[in-house]
């Protein structure tokens, strides 16, 4: 019993430790950017109607047709309206966001409202979308606009906030989020093309996809272009499927005394980016050689959680900017 309480104690003390807020801050910020532009661009496609809007307004919902109407739809009428009246909660409530103003209750507002979306137009909900749900139930609870928010200047009279370190279990669960979310991208890859028996090729045919490629791909039919599509989709999968080991890798700079010489290696050589900056690579090739909407940017957005708020400041402080 008394091992049992100890590990509980680790576990409570684990989630109890207490950091800067800025990190969580620069994720509020660049994720809050990236629905602000997304929510924009539907607007300025004058797709707002169709994807918010139910049939009888000329949108693509069949919301009024099924035995069990959204929620959004009982409330309101199936409107142009009401279509828009979903889309600005959605907009209004990113900006407040991005910006730190009201930020919980924003972070609140646009996870219901984006609910709502969902059960409004399922086809439309994309991986991206259930993820950014996800951080947004973070966003809720975290301290998030104790730092360069509105909030921190009405709280204090500077944006910057007093300083005051704030709990750190929110960054710590957007890393765990971050590790089961690369895990299990790579698990499901169960089709043919991600392994040997499909030659690698499922970049390849990602690529020649009309519909996704930003640039004509045709020139990696030929060699030695498909060679370094097949190396992408192998290293892909490698380190999806090994994303797991941050987790230890970053146990064991927290705990140097452990693990042995590996450890000592690993943590001398900071091997957890080998996997961070992998991603990072992955996501910004995704951006530029695919239109796949916010999805690398978003994820992007999430990755000051793998950095310390000191960390940051020492980024920031010889860079300039603090």
């Amino acid at each position: 019993m008394s091992r049992l309480s100890a590990c509980w104690g680790r576990f409570v003390d684990f989630w109890d430790e207490r950091e800067h807020p800025r990190a969580l801050a620069l994720v509020r910020i660049l994720f809050g950017a990236c629905l602000v532009y997304d929510f924009t661009h539907i607007l300025w496609l004058d797709l707002v109607v169709p994807l918010f809007g139910v049939a009888d307004a000329g949108g693509m919902s069949d919301a009024l047709m099924r035995e069990k109407t959204p929620l959004y739809y009982q409330i309101m009428p199936g409107t142009v309206a009401s279509a828009y009246a979903l889309h600005a909660a959605m907009l209004a409530a990113s900006i407040g966001l991005m910006i730190g103003m009201f930020t919980r209750t924003s972070a609140l507002v646009v996870l219901l409202a984006w609910a709502q979306f969902s059960s409004v137009l399922p086809y439309s909900d994309r991986g991206i979308d259930a993820l950014a749900r996800l951080v947004l139930v973070i966003l809720v609870f975290a301290p998030s606009g104790r730092w360069l928010a509105a909030d921190a200047w009405w709280r204090t009279g500077s944006v910057w906030g007093t300083g005051e370190a704030e709990l750190a279990w929110a960054r710590r669960l957007l890393i765990a989020q971050l590790v089961l979310m690369y895990f299990s991208a790579g698990v499901l890859k169960v089709g043919i093309t991600w392994w040997p028996m499909g030659h690698f090729a499922a970049l390849y045919f990602a690529l020649q996809d009309p519909a996704v490629a930003a640039y004509d791909f045709g020139f990696i039919r030929r060699q030695p272009f498909f060679l370094l599509v097949q190396l992408g989709v192998v290293v892909t999968m490698l380190y999806q499927w090994t994303y797991p080991l941050v987790l230890l890798l970053m146990w064991w700079r927290r705990n140097p005394g452990r693990g042995g010489r590996v450890a000592a290696f690993a943590n001398r050589y900071r091997l957890e980016f080998l996997w961070i900056g992998t991603g990072l690579l992955f996501h910004l090739i995704l951006a530029l050689a695919m239109n796949l909407g916010i999805f690398p940017w978003a994820m992007l957005a999430l990755y000051p959680v793998w950095l310390h708020p000191d960390e940051l400041h020492v980024i920031g402080r010889r860079l300039g900017l603090s």
